[in-house]
């Protein structure tokens, strides 16, 4: 990825910034209504919502056979029509009088959202210097971060005047912003991609990913579920509390992305994982709505050190294979993603929300244990040598496997 032109006012990897920014603003709206508007106007209890977004999170799983079928792309365009579908499945909210409506909608918006995430972090990563991949990560996630401000903002002023269901739209409009800068990019050479690609080095990368995958799913289905459904926080204390945790995460992000790269992806990880076991565990066990929207804000900023996940990837892997493994990521983020959900909701209904709470910080526990696995040397990826093991190591479909000269990787810019 070129990072920009001589003389060009605007990197690419400030418009990467930008389109992420739009993405969060809409999904930051989406976030503090969505929960309100089935719970008030569509009526739908734990059990349902657990289903919906079981099924919303399907494309998450299948992210890795839509990047096979669109392999011949450029990243940039790419992203650019998966935000495309992610406005105009949010807009269609604004229609919904049913559960099923709410599940077609909500696959169109996911399929856009989840292809969007490994390409932007692909580009993000390509861009930045060597042992510089967190700091590049969370430079992005604050501008994110800051966007999800703007959305919240919006929701605020939009929500008066045009309801819980108006608001929808606008909510998909300012995605489509995002798409508009990623149109804008001028990459001149891509680096060739694997359609569907598999290595055994990178199975600690796929295990992070997969318990990840479970823990955000647990707390971003039901952490502002209990709010609202157990101690009946209304629209504008939801948006306010995720308002001030976009600022926290705003002015955090980038501190963790340095963090990172000053300490290295095996220490933060499990320092991040070992402090979420008892912000879990509270959410099961304090029963004060105060203290709860503390812990919220909290849990979100160490979502923050998450980064980590993908920069030990960004060090360890070739530029060949570093979209098509965020790729491979997303789809084990989301292997237990589309069980937990439903699991979850299944346990709130029948046993407590409080176990749905424990399992999450069992998962943390599990995280901890894999986090301390990351070798703890900072060596960085290496695009000239492929050695025989590598190859070896390779399960891949759809093109060769390796070239019998491994080819030489197109000359990074500085960010």
């Amino acid at each position: 990825m070129r990072v920009g032109r001589r003389g060009a006012p605007v990197s690419d990897l400030m418009l990467v910034g930008l389109a992420n920014a739009a993405m969060q603003a809409g999904l930051s709206a989406y976030g503090a209504t969505f929960t309100n508007f089935i719970s008030g106007d569509l009526h739908l209890g734990a059990q349902a919502l657990g289903g919906l977004e079981s099924l919303r999170e399907v494309p998450g799983f299948l992210a890795v056979v839509l990047a096979a079928v669109t392999v011949r792309f450029r990243q940039s365009r790419l992203a650019a029509v998966s935000l495309i579908l992610m406005g105009v499945g949010l807009a269609a909210i604004t229609g919904a009088h049913s559960w099923w409506y709410l599940v077609a909608s909500g696959t169109v918006w996911s399929i856009g959202f989840h292809l969007f995430a490994p390409l932007s972090n692909g580009l993000v990563l390509g861009a930045a210097k060597p042992s510089e991949e967190g700091r590049a990560l969370g430079w992005v996630g604050g501008v994110g971060a800051a966007g999800g401000i703007v959305g919240m903002l919006m929701i605020f002023a939009m929500v008066p005047l045009l309801g819980l269901r108006g608001s929808f739209v606008p909510t998909g409009l300012i995605v489509l912003l995002g798409a508009v800068a990623l149109f804008l990019c001028r990459e001149e050479q891509e680096v060739r991609r694997s359609r569907i690609l598999i290595r055994r080095r990178y199975s600690l990368y796929y295990v992070l990913t997969l318990l990840d995958g479970s823990r955000r799913q647990i707390f971003s289905t039901f952490a502002v579920f209990l709010l609202v459904r157990v101690y009946h926080l209304d629209v504008q204390h939801v948006t306010g509390l995720l308002i001030f945790n976009a600022i926290v995460t705003t002015l955090f992000t980038p501190v963790a992305g340095r963090l990172i790269d000053r300490f290295g992806e095996r220490r933060i990880l499990a320092l991040n994982y070992a402090c979420l076991i008892p912000l879990f565990a509270s959410y099961a066990l304090v029963h004060n709505v105060a203290v709860l929207g503390v812990l919220y804000c909290v849990d979100n900023a160490f979502f923050s050190f998450g980064l980590g996940i993908n920069s030990y990837l960004g060090r360890i892997a070739t530029s060949k294979d570093l979209t098509p493994s965020l790729v491979m990521g997303t789809t084990m983020n989301h292997v237990a993603a589309v069980g937990v959900p439903i699991v979850g909701g299944l346990l709130w209904d029948h046993v407590g929300y409080q176990i749905t709470f424990l399992a999450g910080a069992a998962t943390c526990v599990l995280s901890v244990a894999t986090a301390l696995a990351i070798r703890a040397d900072r060596a960085g990826r290496t695009d000239t040598t492929v050695d025989r093991a590598a190859i070896e190591d390779e399960l891949e479909f759809g093109v060769p496997i390796l070239p019998a000269t491994p080819e030489p990787a197109a000359p990074r810019r500085a960010v």
